[in-house]
């Protein structure tokens, strides 16, 4: 089946755009500009805060908005404006914190912008070392509001699953949203928050038919982006609880063998992915 050129393309990065290693391969960036240039829109849709992403946006010579926090917060353009953000419930963030504290697992949050934890271990320390970014310790009870944008919980999967389920039924889908972006890290966001619901507000946004987009990812948190999204593609390295959710010809290969990009090839130039 010949691919069609989408009014809009919605990229996960890690596991997607980006290697193993987390670096971008210039067939990865040359494909991506090459649709920019085309006119169709290019949002990444990313776990990451818009500061994080920042430098592999700009590399990009993105210009469009961004999806960041799961769809928690919107940015548009490259000096990053916000266009839509939404907090995690308060009692919802409390009861994070306890979850972790009783469990004595490592937690992190960002406090819209600004990147805060209260102790460091070794999971703490490796994603301050991924994302780049200085963070500020604090007390979280010390926080007359937490203010959370987004937070994590960090540890075995076999840790997280139970908290995941204690918090779901604690709080309905409107007061919480909770994902997984890495098996390690437990994502927990404001009620009704996810990537899907990001896509839908960038194509309201740019007056663009959901039905005319298309979409990439690798994982459980890019589980309502393909959804949303008129067509979807997985990479070969997503869970394979995942890939089954969707037909096998939507199974692009995996990001170290630059899967991506043969998909944006093939969507530029109207042919068949090989």
């Amino acid at each position: 089946m010949l691919m069609t050129r989408p009014d809009a393309l919605f990229l996960d990065i890690d596991g997607t755009i980006l290697k193993s290693d987390h670096t971008l391969s210039p067939r990865v960036s040359g494909a991506v500009s090459a649709l920019v240039d085309d006119g169709v829109l290019v949002c990444l849709a990313t776990g990451r805060s818009w500061e994080a992403l920042k430098p592999l946006y700009d590399k990009m010579g993105l210009i469009g908005p961004t999806i960041c926090y799961n769809g928690a917060m919107i940015v548009e353009g490259p000096e990053g404006i916000v266009v839509y953000e939404k907090d995690v419930d308060e009692d919802a963030g409390r009861a994070a914190i306890d979850e972790a504290r009783s469990n004595k697992l490592e937690m992190v949050a960002y406090r819209h912008s600004e990147l805060v934890y209260e102790w460091i271990g070794p999971e703490v320390e490796a994603y301050f070392k991924r994302v780049g970014l200085t963070a500020r310790q604090v007390d979280f009870d010390s926080l007359e509001t937490l203010e959370f944008t987004k937070a994590i919980i960090m540890s075995d999967p076999s840790r997280l699953i139970p908290i995941k389920d204690s918090l779901e039924s604690r709080f309905a889908g409107d007061k919480l949203s909770a994902t997984y972006s890495d098996p390690r890290f437990l994502e927990l966001m404001g009620g009704g928050i996810d990537k899907g619901r990001g896509l839908l507000e960038v194509c309201r946004e740019n007056d663009i038919n959901p039905s005319k987009t298309a979409a990439m990812g690798d994982g459980w948190n890019d589980l309502a982006l393909l959804e949303a999204a008129g067509e979807a593609w997985v990479m070969g390295g997503a869970p394979d609880e995942l890939k089954a959710r969707f037909p096998r010809e939507r199974i692009a290969l995996h990001s170290d063998m630059d899967g991506a990009a043969v998909v944006m090839e093939a969507m530029f130039n109207r042919e068949a992915v090989n």
